[in-house]
């Protein structure tokens, strides 16, 4: 009867050893090794350092760092003039990193992923190579869109609508509406917006075809917002946030 006891207190014991060591290594995977986990906790990294609130550089960052700061400024006023009141700041850290190892980890050299847990946060990840004014006031204006709907409504926009809103805020000659003209022959080859609604049909293919979708969602969206202005994007936030389909508030 002891042996029987010591036996499934034996086993017991391993049971519990294989868990924590399997939850040990799925967290070691998950913050080291996912970029996720990564981004959650850049701000808790050695190898990056905080320069202004919400702000971070590697550690060993060649560039100027007042230049950054300065970058930032202009691109978050030029947000604001498109936005009016920006609230993005209170949901995003913007990490600016020229270490090609620590860039693959974050897992983006000039993008704005947002995660929902623990809370919902948007990690403006932008390496050297693409640190200038465009790019940041572009990604920024993905943060401001995400920080303004809900999750839900977040899923309910179509790929097309929040790349067509961030190039409003990106004056790269590539996304001009000389560019548009040119390459749609004045709108006779355009995308189908239906086209572009999802990832995988706005991402696909290769630089140049990834572009042409750009370019045309801006298109799109600057008559939308010429017609409505900056009050109707507001309102069609809102009415996003109150569980209307996109496509009716939209039209």
């Amino acid at each position: 009867m002891k042996q029987e006891r010591y036996e499934k207190k034996k086993l017991f014991r391993c049971v519990i050893a294989a868990i924590l060591l399997l939850v040990t290594a799925s967290a070691v995977y998950f913050f080291q090794f996912s970029q996720c986990g990564y981004l959650m906790t850049v701000p808790h990294r050695p190898v990056f350092t905080e320069i202004a609130d919400n702000v971070y550089i590697n550690k060993n960052y060649a560039g100027d760092q007042q230049e950054v700061l300065e970058l930032i400024s202009q691109a978050e006023e030029r947000d604001r003039t498109f936005f009016g009141e920006l609230s993005f700041w209170d949901e995003t850290i913007i990490i600016i990193c020229d270490d090609e190892k620590l860039i693959s980890k974050l897992g983006e050299d000039h993008a704005t992923p947002t995660y929902f847990a623990p809370s919902k946060k948007h990690y403006i990840c932008i390496s050297d190579e693409y640190l200038n004014l465009d790019i940041l006031a572009h990604e920024i204006t993905h943060a401001e869109l995400h920080t303004r709907l809900s999750k839900s409504a977040l899923k309910r926009i179509p790929t097309w609508f929040d790349e067509g809103l961030a190039t409003q805020n990106d004056y790269r000659e590539q996304y001009s509406e000389e560019q548009w003209i040119k390459q749609t022959d004045s709108g006779k080859n355009i995308i189908a917006l239906e086209d572009m609604d999802a990832p995988a049909e706005f991402y696909a293919g290769e630089a140049g075809d990834r572009r042409f979708r750009y370019l045309n969602a801006k298109h799109e969206l600057a008559g939308w917002i010429e017609k409505h202005g900056q009050q109707g994007l507001t309102e069609l936030l809102d009415e996003l946030n109150n569980g209307t389909d996109f496509a009716f508030a939209y039209e």
